[in-house]
């Protein structure tokens, strides 16, 4: 069997995306080892995770996204692979439409598709879904105490802002600890690890759950902005600045949530499958 795909990514967050719209190209009971086997660097097409263009459920929605990440595990929602398949469809509709509404685990997500450049494109998403906060906490990994903000974007964020360089911080280790630590069984977590640069700009690394340290964490940013603002140290209602080793994100977020980024498609192909 052979299953065409294109290769996209968001700041160095990237994806197989797999068009679904017509019919089911890869078999539900199969997805889960579809991302497996595809997602191994090095030896296969290389990927955080897949993302899916299925049919939507809803009336209210133009297509719907499924992402499963590297590990086989489907997650609710995932931020930069949103602004991908926003590029995608707008890319497979002709670059007409630039609008899209896309059903995802969470709800509907707004999307709007702008400054277009050959492969790249810049995608401003509003999500209807607000995030929740739900307080501080600590945990005791090895014999290190950490505090962290705990932030429902749909999917799970531990929130720890950092006195020391990010740059240099163990993110790997420490986030695999979070991850697996029993404060979040059965589901996991994801963990940000950040520096606060000003009130309007942070430096940040990620820990995915399921797909390990990442360049970039759509939900992630907006969990680290929440967590920030609530603390204090972030200005709310105001466009903040996120810094990560894949590159930069804007988010605003108060009442309603925004964030603006980058998408680009690198390269299609097919998989013998």
């Amino acid at each position: 069997m052979i299953a065409q795909f294109s290769k996209m990514h968001g700041l160095g967050n990237d994806f197989i995306v797999v068009n679904e719209m017509q019919g089911e190209v890869i078999l539900e009971r199969d997805k889960q080892f579809f991302a497996i086997n595809n997602c191994k660097r090095h030896v296969a097409v290389g990927a955080d995770g897949v993302l899916f263009l299925c049919k939507p459920g809803s009336a209210k929605a133009d297509f719907r996204m499924r992402i499963f990440n590297a590990d086989g595990s489907e997650a609710e929602t995932c931020v930069n692979g949103l602004r991908c398949v926003a590029f995608e469809c707008f890319l497979i509709e002709g670059k007409k439409k630039k609008d899209f509404r896309i059903e995802a685990g969470t709800g509907i997500v707004e999307a709007k598709v702008s400054d277009e450049k050959k492969n790249k494109a810049t995608v401003e998403l509003q999500l209807q879904a607000k995030p929740i906060f739900k307080g501080k906490f600590q945990l005791i990994i090895g014999k290190k105490g950490f505090e962290y903000y705990s932030v429902d974007v749909g999917n799970p964020h531990a929130v720890v802002f950092l006195k020391e360089n990010v740059q240099h911080f163990p993110v790997e280790e420490i986030g695999h600890e979070f991850e697996w630590h029993k404060a979040f069984q059965p589901h996991r977590t994801n963990t940000e690890f950040a520096n606060i640069v000003s009130p309007k700009k942070i430096k940040m690394r990620v820990h995915e759950r399921g797909a390990c340290e990442t360049m970039a964490c759509g939900s992630g940013a907006i969990a680290t902005v929440v967590a920030g603002i609530e603390a204090g140290v972030l200005d709310k209602d105001s466009w903040v600045s996120v810094e990560m080793p894949g590159g930069v994100l804007e988010i605003k977020a108060g009442e309603k949530v925004f964030l603006r980024g980058a998408a680009q498609k690198v390269f299609v192909g097919a998989i013998e499958w």
